[in-house]
């Protein structure tokens, strides 16, 4: 038995790996058309901020290694331009050298790209995005070998804002770009925003409300960003982080469905709706646990358990395979500017929008004990649903404490706890110099139960 895998990084090596060790007795192929199989690809603002010295130091698995170590045969800067289903065939090109390659079972693990904007200017020397490693080289290089003091960001996401902190780091100017006037608008709530609104503020990193329009060059150089607003923001570096795209091009020619969403469609274990095709990772859309709704949820640690889920199955056959992924939690955090953001599950619009009659409660407490020198406000906002008291969400902003907190979510919201059993049932640490007696989310469980 053969079984193909297209696409490396996260996703790519643990569906490889996974099969592999499953069906210890047949010949499994990964095709990855980058030169590395897997890149830690969310260190990219700390090496471009010198935090991480050298670029090598983000590889995490070399081809040889993932050979010698998990039995898989890997093929580096090998693309696939097209599979036949009917006769088990893929065509890979090798720098220009095509061939065709057997396989009986695939998983596509194609990933995702970088969102373009399809602007004038925007392929000039000192236009970055920040997805691959070759990119975050690329904007390490300019940012040596040029004068670079102004910088624009595109997207004030949880990306855009820890890379418009890496250039403050490297000594860069920048003004972010979004249309919501505020970074990390669909992470964080209005209500949350003042103190990081403050932070930016400080490093004299403005937030403005407007879309790039067209990007004005000179010498082929960028030189300046003109916006929907009709103003022109000057600057020598521009970064774009609008979010990604799905690569679906091969997956649309097998006939695998795409939804709104813009990834492939899979069942709960990892089936696409080609016969011996399963597809994992960026490439996928999966459930949220709070409503069962299929999001794009483009992140190492939900791609990792898909790619689990497709290893296995693929390994065990198209109708034997049991395996099954779940749902997420949404979680995600972000440390930008001194500030730990971090959310989990929905927010109070995302539950009205999911037609849940939901309310909120948010409350100001200390990370520690305050007497304690280096203790901090947090800000804790839950969301429960009215009828049920079902813990919907949360969201946590400090400078100590938030993102750890938010972790203790995720089993709540994943498993449908009610704000009343979190209340009754969590038995959270108290030690002065990490923890007051009454920890922030007790407080907000508290004041969440008596609004529901």
């Amino acid at each position: 038995m053969q079984i193909a895998v297209i696409g490396g990084t996260a996703s790519g090596t643990a569906a490889a790996a996974e099969a592999a060790r499953r069906a210890p007795g047949a010949t499994v192929r990964l095709y990855e058309q980058a030169p590395h199989i897997a890149v830690g690809a969310c260190e990219i603002p700390h090496f471009v901020a010198g935090e991480i010295q050298e670029a090598r130091e983000l590889v995490t698995l070399t081809p040889e290694a993932f050979q010698s170590s998990r039995g898989v045969e890997t093929a580096v800067r090998a693309r696939v331009t097209a599979v036949d289903l009917d006769a088990g065939t893929l065509t890979v090109d090798c720098d220009g050298d095509a061939r065709e390659e057997p396989f009986d079972r695939l998983i596509l693990a194609t990933g995702a790209r970088a969102r373009r904007l399809g602007l004038d200017g925007e392929d000039a020397d000192g236009v970055f995005y920040v997805r691959t490693l070759a990119q975050a080289e690329a904007i390490y290089a300019h940012l040596d070998e040029h004068d670079v003091a102004t910088a624009v960001v595109v997207g004030g996401g949880y990306i855009g804002l820890e890379m418009a902190d890496a250039l403050r780091q490297r000594g860069v100017v920048a003004t972010i770009l979004d249309p919501a006037g505020r970074a990390l608008a669909r992470t964080l709530a209005p209500e949350l925003y003042a103190p990081l609104g403050e932070a930016l503020r400080e490093a004299g990193v403005p937030v403005r409300a407007a879309r790039p329009e067209r990007f004005e060059t000179e010498g082929g150089a960028v030189r300046a960003v003109w916006t929907d607003v009709g103003e022109r923001i000057p600057c020598d570096l521009v970064l774009i982080a609008v979010g990604v795209e799905v690569r679906t091009d091969l997956a649309e020619a097998l006939g695998v469905e795409v939804g709104d969403h813009g990834a492939l469609v899979v069942d709960e274990h990892m089936r696409t709706a080609a016969k011996n095709v399963w597809a994992c990772g960026d490439a996928v859309a999966v459930p949220r646990a709070v409503d069962g709704e299929a999001v794009h949820w483009p992140l190492a640690t939900v791609g990792r358990k898909t790619a689990y889920v497709a290893g296995k199955n693929a390994a065990a056959g198209w109708d034997a395979g049991t395996a099954a992924f779940s749902s997420i939690s949404g979680a995600i955090a972000v440390k930008a500017f001194g500030y730990e953001i971090a959310k989990v599950g929905l927010d109070l619009q995302e539950a009205a929008d999911a037609g849940l009659d939901a309310v909120c409660a948010q409350v100001e407490h200390w990370s520690r004990v305050s007497l304690l020198p280096g203790a901090q406000r947090l800000c804790v906002r839950l969301v429960g649903e009215k009828g049920t008291g079902r813990l919907l969400g949360g969201q946590l902003i400090g400078r100590e404490g938030a993102a750890l907190r938010a972790n203790v979510l995720v089993p709540l919201v994943l498993d449908g706890w009610t704000a009343a059993r979190a209340l009754d049932r969590l038995d959270l640490i108290y030690n002065p110099p990490l923890a007051p007696s009454v920890d922030p989310l007790l407080v907000a469980l508290v004041k969440l139960t008596k609004a529901l």
